[in-house]
C-alpha cells in the first residue's frame, strides 16, 4: 500500500517540490512515497525517513493532517541538511500547545455546562 510522507520544508526544497505537494497546518509537506526514490530504494524507506526526519502515513492519516484534526510531530533528522532550526521547532510546538490548550478549555466548559444541566434535571 502506498504511503504519504510527512517531511519538513527543507526536504521539499531539496526535492524541488515546494510548489507541487500539499502543505499541512504545521508548515510541513505531504510528499509521495515515490518522491523518496531520490534518497534510495523504497526497501530502505525506514532508513530514509530517519535521515530526513520524516514519517510515513496511511491515506486516512494524511487526510487528518490536511484537515488539521491531527498533527503528528516529526522526528529530528539524522542528516544535517534536513535538521530544522530550533526556533522553527519551538514555534511549531508553541502553536500546537496553544491549540491543544484552547481545545481542552472549550471541552471542559462544554462538559461543565452539560454536567450542570444533568445535575439540575436529576434534582427536579
Amino acid at each position: 500500500m502506498a504511503r504519504y510522507i510527512k517531511a519538513n520544508p527543507k526536504v521539499a526544497a531539496f526535492l524541488h517540490l515546494e510548489n507541487d505537494r500539499n502543505t499541512v497546518k504545521d508548515g510541513n509537506y505531504l510528499l509521495w512515497q515515490g518522491d523518496m526514490l531520490a534518497f534510495g530504494p523504497l526497501t530502505q524507506l525506514s532508513v530514509t525517513l530517519e535521515q530526513i526526519g520524516g514519517i510515513a502515513l496511511l491515506a486516512h492519516e494524511a487526510r487528518e493532517e490536511q484537515e488539521g484534526t491531527v498533527t503528528r510531530e516529526l522526528p529530528i533528522a539524522t542528516d544535517e541538511r534536513f535538521i530544522m532550526p530550533a526556533a522553527s521547532i519551538t514555534e511549531e510546538a508553541a502553536e500546537t500547545t496553544t491549540e491543544t490548550t484552547e481545545t481542552a478549555a472549550t471541552s471542559k466548559s462544554t462538559t461543565t455546562a452539560e454536567e450542570t444541566t444533568t445535575n439540575t434535571s436529576k434534582e427536579a
